[in-house]
């Protein structure tokens, strides 16, 4: 039984987010690019700090990691309003401390956003190495 606002795919047409890719490239339209992820030099963690929903600072993030390298400079944070829709898995959170830990060197992925005016860096990945 098909659906009657079901599109037809027997009829030839072109899907509608290809039209719409190909009317904007006709025009000189460019859509927005999505957000591309940095990363870090290869470093150990320096701090690594993880928030609970009662700290007062939870709505804002929920956890940063410190690198060697830069922590003078930056943190690299997850979850919250500053990072919204980056969050970290438990497991995750689990495998940066076990890092922190036995002092194992990473490379974090972040991406660059602006809160309020200032900046952070929101960490999307890391890769773990022992060297």
């Amino acid at each position: 039984m098909r659906s009657r606002s079901a599109p037809d795919n027997d009829t030839g047409l072109m899907p509608r987010s290809l039209s719409i890719l190909l009317i904007c490239a006709l025009c000189g339209v460019s859509l927005p690019a999505p957000a591309r992820a940095d990363t870090t030099a290869t470093t150990s963690i320096a701090q690594l700090m993880v928030l609970e929903p009662g700290d007062s600072s939870y709505k804002l993030f929920h956890g940063a990691v410190w690198l060697d390298h830069d922590k003078a400079t930056w943190n690299y944070r997850w979850g919250g309003l500053q990072c919204k829709g980056r969050d970290l898995s438990d497991t995750s959170i689990q495998l940066l401390f076990a890092s922190f830990r036995a002092e194992y060197q990473v490379t974090v992925e972040y991406v660059a956003v602006e809160y309020r005016g200032k900046p952070y860096r929101c960490l999307t990945g890391f890769t773990i190495s022992k060297t």
